[in-house]
């Protein structure tokens, strides 16, 4: 009797594998560091950031002057004034043109907690 098909399988096997390992060519680097790749990426991200900072700077500073002018224009009062308008009335002590008088809402919510506990 011959060789079995297993022994046959193994040496069609070693003698393929010893026939390629002479004949294999070795691959040279392409001379990409992996450093400077990653180095580039972190540059490229730094000024993709820095850009979209300055420009959405930009666009606010943008829009506050069209809004400064479109008050201007108007002459409607700012968000801002408008505010600070209704801060000083709650928070001052003043006379009203029809002759009331004005309190800061602080002092008159105590005056009320006085007045409902007697």
């Amino acid at each position: 009797m011959g060789p079995s098909i297993f022994d046959r399988l193994h040496f069609y096997e070693s003698s393929y594998m010893s026939s390629h390992d002479s004949n294999l060519i070795e691959v040279e680097p392409e001379g990409l560091s992996i450093p400077s790749i990653f180095g580039s990426m972190a540059v490229s991200v730094v000024v993709v950031v820095v850009l979209v900072i300055s420009g959405l700077t930009f666009a606010k500073y943008s829009f506050h002057q069209a809004s400064m002018e479109s008050t201007q224009v108007t002459g409607y009062p700012t968000k801002h004034e408008t505010a600070l308008l209704g801060a000083s009335k709650l928070t001052s002590y003043g006379k009203s043109e029809g002759g009331r008088y004005t309190i800061p809402i602080e002092r008159a919510m105590e005056l009320e907690v006085i007045d409902a506990t007697k």
